[in-house]
C-alpha cells in the first residue's frame, strides 16, 4: 500500500484555551497513540489532511509524520493510520484528528469495502440482489491491507446466500469476521415480510401472485347495457305484487271449465 507523508507540530500546551489557539492559527489538534509508544499532542494543517483523504487514498492509508518542533525527537518519524477525524456537522470543516502508530511488522486488524462482482443468476430471472455487509474485517500486516475485498456473486440463483465461510481463504490476510455472516443474497422480487410470509405458509396453500403482463387482455366483468339496469322480470314484480304469475293463472283457468249457462 502507498505511503503519505504528512507534516506535523509537536505541541506542549493542552486543553480548550490551547485548542482554540492552535485553531486561531490555522491549524487543528491531533493526539498520536500506539500500542508501543507514548501519547503525543500535535497539531496540524486541515488543508494538508484533506489532501490526503481527498486524493483517492482511504482511511486505512498509512501516513509517514514528519514532526517539527521542541522535543520532536522523541517522537521520531513513526508511521500511522487516521483512527479518528471530528468534522464539523454544517461547514463540514476539520476539528480533531486521532493517528495510531503501527508497527511495520506486527499485524494488525482493520476493515476495508466489500465489493460484489458479477450478475447473480437470480438477478437475471428477476430476483433482487441484496449486500448486506459493505465492509469485512480482516488481519494482515500494514504494508498488505488490501483496497477492497471482491466477492463473486454470479452462481447465486434466487433464495440462495453467500456467507463469510464460502469465501476461499485469501493468502496475505486473515478473516476476522464472524464466519457465520451473510454478505449478500438473492431473494423474490417481493418484500422481506411477505416472502418469510410466503416461506412458512405450507406448500400446498402458496399462491404467488403472477406478473402482469403488457397487452394482455384482460376479462372483463359484464356490465348491464343502459336502461336495462335493474330492470327486474315480469314474474317477480308480479310476485312483489301479490299477484300470480300470468302462466299460473292461465293455467288455472284451463283447468276449471267455466258453467254453462242453462238453455231457456
Amino acid at each position: 500500500m502507498e505511503q503519505r507523508e504528512l507534516e506535523v507540530v509537536l505541541r506542549m500546551s493542552r486543553g480548550k484555551e490551547a485548542a482554540r489557539r492552535i485553531r486561531r492559527e490555522g491549524k487543528i489538534p491531533a493526539v498520536l497513540y500506539g500500542r508501543k509508544t507514548q501519547t503525543f499532542h500535535l497539531a496540524v494543517r486541515p488543508e494538508e489532511l484533506k489532501k490526503i483523504l481527498t486524493s483517492g487514498a482511504k482511511e486505512n492509508t498509512l501516513i509517514g509524520l514528519k514532526v517539527s518542533g521542541p522535543g520532536s525527537d522523541k517522537v521520531g518519524s513513526p508511521v500511522v493510520m487516521l483512527k479518528d477525524l471530528q468534522v464539523h456537522p454544517l461547514d463540514r470543516s476539520y476539528l480533531h484528528a486521532d493517528f495510531y502508530a503501527v508497527a511495520m511488522d506486527e499485524k494488525i486488524e482493520v476493515d476495508i469495502p466489500v465489493r460484489l462482482v458479477g450478475k447473480a443468476e437470480g438477478v437475471k430471472v428477476g430476483g433482487i440482489q441484496q449486500q448486506t455487509m459493505r465492509e469485512i474485517r480482516v488481519r494482515c500486516l500494514p504494508t498488505e491491507i488490501p483496497e477492497f475485498l471482491e466477492v463473486d456473486v454470479s452462481a447465486l440463483k434466487i433464495g440462495d446466500s453467500l456467507h463469510v465461510r464460502d469465501l476461499a481463504p485469501p493468502e496475505k490476510f486473515d478473516l476476522v469476521t464472524d464466519k457465520n455472516f451473510t454478505l449478500a443474497s438473492v431473494v423474490p422480487p417481493i418484500s422481506e415480510a411477505k416472502y418469510e410470509e410466503l416461506m412458512a405458509t405450507p406448500e400446498a396453500e402458496r399462491e404467488i401472485a403472477q406478473p402482469e403482463r403488457i397487452g394482455e387482455k384482460k376479462e372483463e366483468p359484464e356490465v348491464a347495457e343502459p336502461g336495462k339496469a335493474g330492470k327486474e322480470p315480469r314474474e317477480a314484480k308480479e310476485a312483489k305484487a301479490g299477484k300470480e304469475p300470468r302462466e299460473a293463472k292461465e293455467g288455472k283457468e284451463a283447468k276449471e271449465p267455466k258453467e254453462k249457462e242453462p238453455k231457456k
